[in-house]
């Protein structure tokens, strides 16, 4: 047995021992929500004489900078409610209103750097998970789930929700209104729930909240609690929602026709408030929906976001060290399509659980005559994980993946795992995995363990992380991209802010990677320094030096570059490169322009080239040895009529080796889509796609329609 691995185990038993000692209380501070009986209009104004019966919260306190210390711009905040709908009302007190800034237009855009608000609600009052609504000063609507008390992020969950902001001659006005039947909760005479409200001031890069000692935002467990909430009703027991859609296939691959009509289904049962049934047949046209910042060029890599209503409820339990199932991985491809499938789901006590059977199929590749193989797939996961204290957790994982059909034959593969995360103190926690996998490659050797140290807070972030992957590990459902090796990989992340005139903000991020395989090896080496001083809140140089020794080549790679975020514009970037990579010498530089143009449209423009020199013929590096060149494009042009309504224009082009751990993609993809989200949980999808797969260009029209009832 390796060093490495009596680490692991050894570190997993003194977790156990230390669980009875973990645990935090709760923010004690608590405020009530006013009942109303009247119609509110979300637009922004909040002059509904309802919004005068609510008491005003106010003297909101720095979260960052000054930490604990009263913010210099207030935010005043009434809440009220119904049987059906939470809603909000900010006032955020700018002294400086021509300086607001916001500059995104897409819904599930990141909001930071731009002004803007959240509402954090921790439904099941569980003090460890939360959803989060983001919004910013043009009404934009991000959302998503807080896991594990701050310690993970799954952006894939959307609610419905609704929010209107204007400027006013103090500050900006945003009123928000969070219908209930986004969550699931017992019916009583009184529910409380778990809420933090969060602010982020972009001129001077403050963050401040509501409580009185400054709570970090990723802390659910110590969030003050919203009570008060009476007679009030969760999302119906029963909904569904069919989707009618269609592919035109002007030229394609395949031999299923040139016109293609489909149906399909999402339905959820909700028997009890800690269950809910999910049921999916044909859930596929899935890619424009997630209407990604970038596209996907003819690879296996998971890149896209999960936007599939059968996944998405229980996608922050499958959170680990080691991923064990990523739900892209289930018909990732073009071609590839889910027949059906049932999962539970919920939440009993301080048991969560996801139980799920998938029938799919997948491609495995072409023939001697170049026709595309599928394999008949189905695939069963078990999660469930239990909570211990206030702030910890252990899981258990099983998961099955048998395929029929496919161009290598039949296929079964298995994993079976356990992981937990323990808190020993409010910042610091240990998470420990270990999994083991059964599988055609082999049965020996197929072992993957996991220990990491983690601290992190609002101005620092620091980890150590162990990992041993066996050569035979192996699980299709999940993403590991390196196995055979043993090592380790450690991060510290400081962001100060020394608040000089020339230097208002300074972030430093330094990490290391070392591995071997399990012949004892190396394999790689990395170290990575980068800075990044702010020599004005709207401008911030890159500096980037790497040393790695990888594949037997030792690259030594520096980068140097700036950042410009102009005055409501969003931002530019142009950065070069230059040094060793892969055995040859490299030059080239990146640039890229995200740039809003008057209220509703958006444009986005990136690119990168380099040059190499001296390549010897055993690189990897993309292009012939010698010399060459790789490069990449992107372009995207983007008319909002509102957050709801939208066309997309996207061209992606070229071909780079990645600096990483994956492969080179190359190809070229065009994208034209005409989105509109035109009622709660229901879409109208227009696309035209041109994209590369299995050797050629593809093109097609698809369209489609949901209507959720």
């Amino acid at each position: 047995m390796s060093p490495l691995r009596h680490v692991c185990r050894w570190g997993t038993a003194l977790l156990a021992a230390l669980v009875p000692t973990l645990g935090h209380a709760d923010s004690t501070y608590k405020v009530s929500a006013t009942r109303t009986q009247d119609a509110i209009t979300i637009d922004g104004k909040g002059d509904e004489p309802a919004w005068q019966a609510a008491p005003e919260i106010s003297g909101w306190y720095l979260t960052r900078v000054n930490y604990g210390k009263p913010a210099p711009d207030d935010t005043k905040v009434r809440i009220l409610y119904d049987q059906d709908n939470l809603y909000f009302l900010f006032h955020c007190i700018d002294s400086r209103p021509e300086r607001i800034t916001g500059y995104t237009v897409q819904n599930e855009g990141f909001l930071h750097q731009e002004d803007n608000i959240t509402i954090i609600l921790d439904t099941f009052l569980d003090h460890r998970n939360a959803y989060y609504f983001w919004t910013n000063p043009l009404g934009v609507r991000t959302d998503g789930r807080i896991v594990d008390d701050g310690e993970a992020f799954s952006t894939n969950w959307r609610g419905e929700w609704e929010t209107k902001s204007t400027i006013v001659k103090d500050g900006w006005i945003s009123e928000v209104r969070i219908p209930f039947a986004n969550f699931q909760f017992e019916t009583k005479d009184e529910i409380s729930f778990g809420m933090l409200l969060d602010r982020e001031q972009s001129r001077n890069q403050e963050w401040s909240n509501w409580t009185p000692d400054g709570v970090n935002s990723a802390k659910v467990s110590r969030y003050p609690h919203l009570e008060g909430l009476k007679g009030i009703k969760p999302r119906p027991i029963f909904s569904i929602t069919p989707y009618v859609a269609t592919t035109v296939a002007l030229k394609t691959t395949d031999d299923r026709g040139t016109f293609r009509p489909n149906v399909g289904a999402d339905a959820r049962i909700d028997p009890a408030p800690w269950l809910s049934v999910k049921l999916t047949a044909n859930p596929d046209f899935s890619d424009a929906e997630a209407d990604q910042s970038f596209l996907l060029l003819d690879t296996d890599l998971p890149l896209l976001p999960e936007r599939r209503a059968f996944f998405t409820e229980s996608e922050h339990l499958f959170i680990a060290p080691i991923n064990v199932f990523t739900s892209r991985r289930i018909a990732l491809r073009p071609h590839d399509r889910v027949w059906g499938g049932m999962q539970l789901t919920g939440k009993l006590g301080g048991l969560s659980f996801s139980m799920m059977d998938i029938q799919h199929r997948d491609s495995t590749g072409r023939d001697a005559n170049g026709r595309e193989v599928f394999e008949n797939v189905n695939s069963g996961v078990l999660r469930l994980q239990q909570d211990i204290g206030k702030r910890s957790m252990i899981s258990l994982v099983a998961i099955n993946r048998s395929g029929r059909g496919g161009l290598f034959g039949d296929s079964d593969f298995q994993t079976v795992g356990v992981d937990g995360n323990f808190h020993l103190f409010e910042e610091f926690f240990i998470q420990a995995q270990a999994l083991k996998s059964w599988s055609p490659l082999g049965n020996e050797d197929s072992d993957a363990y996991h220990v990491g140290l983690h601290r992190f807070d609002t101005l620092s972030e620091f980890w150590l992380q162990f990992e041993d992957i066996g050569k035979n590990y192996a699980n299709p459902l999940g993403w590991t991209p390196v196995v055979d090796k043993q090592g380790y990989n450690s991060r510290v992340f400081l962001n100060p802010f020394p608040k000089w005139r020339f230097l208002p903000r300074l972030d430093v991020t330094w990490d290391s990677l070392w591995r071997r395989n399990h012949e004892g090896e190396r394999t790689r080496w990395r170290n990575r320094l980068n800075v990044q001083p702010y020599l004005h809140h709207d401008f911030a140089l890159y500096l980037e030096g790497i040393y790695d020794d990888n594949l037997g080549f030792r690259d030594r790679l520096g980068t140097f570059g700036f950042t410009l975020f102009p005055h409501d514009w969003q931002s530019y970037t142009l950065t070069a490169v230059a040094g060793r990579f892969l055995g040859g010498e490299i030059r080239g530089f990146n640039g890229a322009a995200n740039i809003k143009i008057g209220p509703h449209i958006v444009a986005r423009f990136s690119g990168f080239y380099t040059r190499n020199f001296n390549v010897p013929t055993n690189s990897d590096l993309y292009g012939t040895s010698g010399d060459g060149y790789s490069f990449s494009g992107y372009a995207q042009l983007r008319y909002h009529f509102s957050p709801d309504l939208y066309a997309r224009l996207t061209l992606q082009k070229g071909g780079v080796y990645e600096l990483a751990d994956y492969n080179s993609v190359k190809g070229t993809f065009l994208d034209a889509m005409v989105g509109w989200h035109y009622r709660q949980w229901s879409d109208i999808f227009l696309v035209y796609t041109d994209q590369p797969f299995g050797g050629s260009q593809e093109r097609r029209i698809l369209s489609k329609i949901s209507f959720n009832y």
